[in-house]
């Protein structure tokens, strides 16, 4: 779950902001619920219901839903209309786009490590320590 809830938030960060220049840093509690907390005091809060649904809130009020499909894409709206889908190939490699034409791509390599890469060039990568924290910048 930590790595669809990060997945969530730097979607929200790389599909709003031009550039995300802030480090994030993500736990998952004993429940299941991942928080993340980026270097401005941005948080968000993932839940995961008994389906398999998401719901990650931001401390912004911002509101994102997530279900998955029976092939394995991913649908995610937030409360402003906005939708974004994903998908992910045989080689674990995942694409998300999102209704006004952006893209993110993501690839993890053979240590665990996950780069994601949008559709004008800016770039983040994540790490996960020994503790299970995860860090992306």
């Amino acid at each position: 779950m930590k790595s669809l809830a990060l997945a969530l938030t730097l979607l929200a960060a790389l599909l709003t902001t031009p550039i995300l220049h802030a480090q994030t840093r993500c736990s998952t509690d004993s429940f299941g619920n991942t928080t993340c907390r980026d270097s401005y005091g941005n948080t968000t809060r993932t839940t995961t219901d008994s389906f398999g649904n998401t719901t990650t809130r931001d401390s912004n009020g911002n509101t994102i839903r997530g279900s998955t499909d029976s092939f394995g894409n991913t649908t995610y709206r937030d409360n402003n209309g906005n939708t974004v889908r994903g998908s992910t190939d045989s080689f674990g490699n995942s694409t998300y786009r999102d209704n006004r034409g952006n893209t993110v791509r993501s690839s993890t390599d053979s240590f665990g490590n996950t780069t994601y890469r949008d559709n004008r060039g800016n770039t983040v990568r994540c790490s996960t320590d020994s503790f299970g924290n995860t860090t992306c910048r």
